[in-house]
């Protein structure tokens, strides 16, 4: 049953699916709609759990560990917030207590940055904990079910955490299956106390002092249970595919069986280098290439993993990393992995370097892949290579490098001979083939564009197609410019998940943007491609002389969604511009997706309705007359007051995170 669902309210239906008991929460972005949700479902009565509004992290997390000694407890957090639990959670660990934690990844700063990398995680490596990464909305989900049945198992009775990239990955929407409850309650069986807290015939002491002699036999044995992880995990994974058709390992092994080139990273920035392995494999001149995604980070796979490159017969191996150690030799996972391969492979392990990219949120590209492959590749001949991280997307530390002027001058005097010896292989570099069609829209916040876009989402999976939105967060007030993404795809059952950036169709929601000067409306629309502006005021001719675009450079639509909105008493223009959407992009066809509205459209359900259809019928490329009279945002104190998940939780959004669309 596929549902709408963005990755923090699919891993809600994760802890919903294990029958958490008790959820302590302190909120924090952008794991804050996880919590939100399962806050609404309490107070609905859809779920039976008892919440608890801590003053702090550090009180959520000690309530978790308090809960989880007697019932199943879990909580949600980013950050900031995880590092203010670290020092709690690693009684938990050593309490042996099963407790579940989805963590919404963020930069910990300074500087403050709220955007997205595994600082956090990393932060909390060796606290004891077992740590899942998931690449998606549905893993999320399926990674904390299966997190409980790992956690529980009585062979290791270890907390957990399932991490997903922040706002790539929690705040994207995209069709998740939500599994039955009877199918889940067939897999994970009822939380099962083995020392009970409130047990007086039976009383238990937690979190005792202990001497030299009887600590270290007991973390002993806390690494005797952490040892027991991987066989378990394993199990649980093969288990939950027999059941619900999706089986998981340690890792994934994505391209060729026997892959020279291999790159490997965790989470939900494998979905460009998805693209690309794939797009590379069975070219001229490229040896066998592939993609290890790695899932489970704690306790860290190194046998298997070793194994698997063995088998490849794989000669070098880029480790991508979405984080630092501070003071190491390489940051963590490729320190992980270079331990790993040296220890069961020795002599024969590939040539492992490190890579650094998509801290404090930066984009993690299809070209990022395509130039790593290219360096695995030169590694594989036997050309040196840095003994210490290439950095992406830094002009001055750039990967490949053929002169002086392309490198910081103390850089080059150290790597010069190196970079020369290097190079930069045009075959990695082709254009990867257009697969999907994609949507940029361009709104100020408070609009409610993300509302439309979800609600577009929703349509077009009920239409037999695989779509995915992804909203631009920051830290932006109400009023400003603000992206939302969704990417389209009909081609075949594989799922895709990455955008080429290059867009079929723009909107503007407001037709002020066509003047901002930090924001280039025509930036990576194709040739030829549509403009959809909201606009009482400009005509099409106006808007070309605007953008000094001709006719063959782009179609021009324009639509009075303000007008109608008014018109029709509403405070949103959102819905007339989801109906003029389907006039200029007609993949996800208007009469089919007016029923899926009918069904499914926010309050007032009448009114909202008329805007669609409005905005359809009056959405026109022609030179219509329109009134002169510039409308603007009202601007006013309640307008100016800026929380950062206003747009998560318009109507539409929650609505539809128990709609299925069966």
């Amino acid at each position: 049953m596929a549902t709408v669902l963005s990755g923090n309210g699919a891993a809600a239906w994760g802890f919903r699916l294990s029958r958490v008991q008790c959820y302590p929460y302190y909120p924090i972005t952008p794991s804050t709609a996880c919590s939100q949700q399962i806050s609404r479902w309490v107070n609905d009565g859809a779920m039976n759990t008892v919440t608890i509004n801590a003053e702090s992290e550090h009180s959520a997390a000690s309530q978790i560990i308090a809960a989880g000694k007697d019932v199943r407890s879990g909580t949600a957090t980013s950050s900031k917030g995880l590092l203010y639990m670290i020092e709690v959670l690693e009684n938990a660990a050593g309490g042996s207590i099963p407790c579940g934690l989805f963590i919404g990844n963020r930069a910990t700063g300074a500087p403050i940055n709220i955007w997205a990398d595994n600082s956090d995680a990393y932060a909390m490596r060796d606290s004891g904990l077992i740590q899942l990464f998931a690449a998606d909305g549905q893993e999320a989900l399926d990674n904390i079910i299966q997190g409980y049945r790992i956690a529980e198992d009585l062979g290791v009775r270890l907390p957990f955490a399932v991490n997903l990239r922040g706002f790539t990955g929690t705040h994207a929407y995209e069709g998740v299956e939500i599994p039955q409850e009877i199918d889940v309650d067939r897999y994970l069986p009822p939380f099962a106390p083995l020392n009970p807290l409130f047990a007086p015939e039976k009383p238990v002491t937690y979190g005792a002092m202990l001497s030299a002699t009887f600590y270290r036999r007991h973390k002993r044995n806390q690494m005797a249970a952490m040892s027991n992880v991987a066989e378990v995990a394993l199990k649980a994974g093969r288990e939950f595919g027999e059941i619900f058709g999706r089986p998981y390992g340690l890792f994934e092994w994505v391209g060729d069986e026997k892959a020279e080139l291999v790159v490997a990273l965790m989470g939900e920035s494998a979905s460009p280098g998805d693209a690309v392995t794939r797009h590379l494999q069975g070219k001229r001149g490229i040896p066998g290439v592939a993609l290890l995604k790695i899932r489970l980070f704690s306790p860290f796979p190194a046998r298997e993993i070793a194994q698997a490159l063995a088998k490849a017969g794989t000669k070098a191996l880029v480790v991508f990393e979405e984080g630092l150690h501070h003071g190491a030799v390489f940051p963590p996972l490729a320190q992980r992995i270079a331990t790993a391969t040296h220890l069961h492979l020795g002599t024969d392990a590939p040539k492992v370097a490190s890579v650094i990219g998509g801290l404090g949120g930066s984009e993690v590209r299809q070209d990022h892949f395509q130039q790593m492959f290219n360096l695995a590749d030169n590694i594989a001949e036997g050309r040196p290579y840095r003994t210490e991280p290439y950095w992406l997307d830094i002009a001055e530390d750039p990967i490949f490098a053929e002169s002086e002027k392309e490198a910081a001058p103390q850089l080059w005097k150290r790597w010069g001979e190196v970079w020369k010896k290097q190079a930069r292989k045009e075959k990695y570099f082709d254009p990867l083939p257009k697969n999907t069609e994609e949507i940029r829209i361009y709104s100020r916040a408070g609009q409610g564009a993300i509302t439309s876009a979800v609600g577009f989402t929703g349509a077009g999976i009920e239409s037999g197609l695989q779509l995915l939105t992804v909203p631009a967060f920051g830290s932006e007030r109400r009023g400003a410019i603000i992206t939302t993404d969704t990417l389209v795809n009909d081609r075949g059952k594989r799922k895709i998940r990455s955008f080429n950036r290059a867009w079929d169709v723009v909107i503007l929601y407001d037709d002020t943007i066509l003047s901002s000067p930090e924001h280039n409306v025509l930036e990576g629309l194709k040739e030829g491609g549509v403009l959809l502006v909201n606009t009482s005021r400009l005509r099409v001719t106006k808007i070309r002389e605007i953008l000094s675009a001709s006719e063959s450079r782009l179609r021009v639509f324009t639509v009075p969604a303000s007008e109608i909105a008014q018109g029709l008493g509403l405070s949103h223009l959102n819905m007339a511009m989801l109906g003029a959407l389907h006039r200029v992009y007609e993949k996800v066809p208007f009469e089919k997706a007016f029923g899926y509205y009918e069904k499914h459209v926010p309050r007032p359900r009448e009114s909202s309705l008329e805007a669609i259809q409005q905005g359809h019928a009056q959405t026109t490329d022609r030179e219509a007359v329109r009134a002169k009279k510039e409308r603007r945002l009202v601007v006013s104190g309640d307008f100016l007051d800026w929380r950062p998940e206003d747009h998560s939780y318009d109507l539409w959004p929650t609505a539809l995170e128990e709609i299925q669309l069966g």
